[in-house]
């Protein structure tokens, strides 16, 4: 089988200034290609798939694209079409995602077609803006988590794979939008989510959440099967772009700045990487933008974005990846510095969400993100081996 080193699709590329080694997904099925959002992989665990984003301007909608590292062949398929985002399944390679018709399903081979695992909840209908901003497997692998967003609230609970029924779990009050639900790894009884927006119930634009009586940031919650919400405040005073550590046990998130985990079982929170420590804060008002971590959490990679028309950042802006290696206490940029490309400005911004998010894939093997460093929107691959040589 092939891998990302030895495909014919893909072009090794050297930062220019640190010398990390990445690969670009150069073989083009769309006019933008980009790598999943963090917190799903695009790889089956196996490594013979790795899907990717596919753009079509102006359509807003992006499609699924799959390299199949055992042909050597990579395609698109047009009936992937969606606002929502998707997820694969890494013991099938298979792809899900949401549409307001409902939860679809299609494998990774050409002569296949998607096959709906269930309609839209019909607590959802009527107002139906999103019909999910993550998915996510039980670890039973019997039910999705869904995160539902209709009118101006959330309806949150899962879908039953086999019969594609719905159970809520949760729903949030008028003008209340709880949004990036994930489940636990561990716990079937147990989702994360963010408490991402607030709107007015007479149609104001959305804000973000107001802080609760004690001053704190309401980001981070977790439901459980029975409808408990809990709220976790941040460490310092912000939360954003959460995700779960691999053994259910702890949220980790950023502020812009470091990247933090609270232990949902003892309380106890960390700041696991204080990353304003490794840039030149006068060229990047924000090191911590999206962040991932191995399954021993002693690595992590994590995002920035530079200054850029007199903002901290907007979609399109420049940005850099870089790796963390905890263990020695050293960084290493991935890529330096991803451009920003000259269709979008700050008036204009980019429709797509480019932003690199970068996340640990294959067993931890690589890193996978977006980049621009070829003038185009690009999927990219970064082989751990060489960052932890670089960083040892």
């Amino acid at each position: 089988m092939y891998t990302v080193e030895t495909s014919r699709h893909f072009t090794k590329r050297f930062d220019p200034i640190s010398g990390a080694v990445y690969y670009v997904l150069s073989t083009r099925v769309a006019p933008l290609q980009q790598g999943f959002y963090f917190v799903n992989s695009g790889f089956s665990d196996d490594g013979r798939y790795m899907w990717f984003y596919c753009a079509f301007p102006p359509t807003s909608q992006r499609a699924l694209g799959v390299v199949d590292f055992l042909t050597d062949d990579v395609r698109w398929f047009p009936d992937t079409f969606t606002v929502d985002s998707y997820m694969v399944d890494p013991e099938t390679g298979n792809a899900w995602w949401g549409t307001k018709s409902g939860f679809y399903m299609r494998t990774p081979h050409p002569d296949d077609y998607p096959r709906r695992i269930a309609p839209l909840p019909k607590e959802a209908k009527g107002f139906f803006t999103l019909a999910s901003t993550h998915l996510s497997f039980s670890p039973d692998r019997k039910e999705l988590f869904v995160d539902v967003v209709s009118g101006d609230r959330s309806v949150l609970g899962t879908v039953n794979i086999a019969d594609g029924s719905f159970t809520e779990w949760y729903h949030t009050e008028i003008s209340t939008i709880y949004n990036h639900a994930l489940f636990n790894p561990v716990d079937p009884n147990l989702a994360l989510c963010a408490h991402e927006y607030h709107s007015s119930p007479f149609g104001g634009p959305s804000e973000a959440p107001p802080r609760n009586e004690k001053g704190e940031y309401p980001r981070l919650h977790t439901i459980s099967r029975d409808g408990v919400n809990t709220m976790y405040p941040p460490m310092i005073d912000y939360a954003s772009h959460e995700y779960w550590s691999a053994d259910g046990e702890k949220i980790y998130y950023v502020d812009g700045h470091r990247i933090f985990s609270t232990n949902i079982k003892t309380g106890e929170n960390k700041i696991a990487v204080d990353c304003d420590r490794f840039h030149d804060l006068d060229e990047l008002p924000v090191t911590a933008w999206h962040s991932h971590a191995t399954a021993d959490e002693k690595y992590f990679v994590a995002d920035s974005s530079f200054y850029d028309h007199g903002l901290t950042w907007w979609r399109g802006c420049p940005s850099k990846v870089t790796f963390y290696n905890t263990v020695t206490d050293k960084a290493l940029d991935i890529v330096t510095r991803n451009p920003a490309l000259p269709r979008w400005t700050p008036e204009d911004p980019c429709p797509y969400h480019i932003d690199p998010h970068p996340r640990f894939v294959l067993h931890d093997q690589y890193v996978s993100f977006t980049v621009t460093t070829d003038g185009r929107v690009d999927a990219a691959v970064a082989p751990v081996k060489g960052l932890l040589e670089a960083t040892k």
